[in-house]
C-alpha cells in the first residue's frame, strides 16, 4: 500500500478536533444521549485503569419520561462567583479549587478532609462531585482528564461518545453563561424540563373524552 493511500492511524473521531485554549468545559446535549454509559467507561479507564461506571467523574442517570432517557451529569468548571464547591470547603485556602494555570478544577489530595467532610459534594447543585469510599476516601472532581496536572486537557468522554452528545467548548470566549446555568441544574430538574419538551400533554389526557379532534 502506498503512502498516498495509507489510512490515517488517528481515526476520524473528536480526538482529532483542536481543544480549546482558554477556559472551557464539557457541554452536554441531553437530547442526543442514549444512555450507553461509554463515557463513564472511558473516564474510569483514564483515571483508574478499569472499566467501572461507579468510578467515573461523569455520570449518566436514567429517567422514564415516560420512555427511557439518559441525562448526563458533568462538572461545568464554574466561574469564580458561582463556584459553590470551593466556597463550601472549610479549609483556607480551599482544598478544591479552580487552577487558573491548568484551566480546570483541582482537588488537593493531601489537604482534603475526604469522607469526614464532603461539603463540596453537597454544595454542587448538579451533584457533579462524586465519591466512592471503598476505593478512595477523597471525592472525585472532574479534571478534564488532565491526570498529570500539566495543563493537557483531553476529556476522554467527549472523544468516545458514539452519538456526539458531548462537546468540549470554550464558554468564556463565547459568553455562553446561560448554557452553564442549565448545566448546573440537578439531573432531576433537567429530566423535568426535557419531559415538558417531549411530552407537553399530561400522560393520561389521551384517555379522556374529546381529546381527539372532530376530524380524526
Amino acid at each position: 500500500m502506498t503512502g498516498e493511500n495509507k489510512p490515517e492511524s488517528k481515526g476520524w473521531g473528536k480526538e482529532n478536533y483542536p481543544n480549546p485554549r482558554a477556559v472551557a468545559c464539557i457541554e452536554c446535549d441531553e437530547m442526543k444521549c442514549v444512555g450507553c454509559g461509554i463515557c463513564q467507561m472511558a473516564c474510569s479507564m483514564k483515571h483508574f485503569g478499569v472499566i467501572n461506571k461507579d468510578l467515573a467523574r461523569i455520570q449518566v442517570r436514567k429517567y422514564s419520561l415516560p420512555i427511557s432517557k439518559g441525562i448526563q451529569v458533568t462538572c461545568s468548571q464554574c466561574q469564580d462567583e458561582e463556584r459553590q464547591c470551593e466556597k463550601a470547603c472549610p479549609l483556607d485556602p480551599p482544598a478544591v479549587y479552580y487552577d487558573s494555570n491548568l484551566l480546570h478544577m483541582v482537588l488537593d489530595q493531601e489537604r482534603c478532609l475526604g469522607q469526614s467532610c464532603l461539603l463540596c459534594r453537597e454544595a454542587c447543585s448538579a451533584k457533579a462531585i462524586r465519591s466512592h469510599p471503598q476505593l478512595s476516601p477523597k471525592p472525585f472532581v472532574c479534571d478534564l482528564c488532565d491526570t498529570e496536572n500539566n495543563g493537557q486537557r483531553k476529556p476522554q468522554c467527549v472523544n468516545v461518545c458514539p452519538t456526539g452528545a458531548l462537546y468540549f467548548k470554550d464558554f468564556e470566549a463565547r459568553g455562553w453563561y446561560p448554557i452553564r446555568d442549565l448545566m448546573r441544574k440537578h439531573a432531576d430538574k433537567k429530566a423535568e424540563l426535557i419531559a415538558k419538551r417531549l411530552y407537553p400533554l399530561p400522560q393520561d389526557i389521551m384517555w379522556q373524552p374529546g381529546w381527539r379532534s372532530q376530524d380524526d
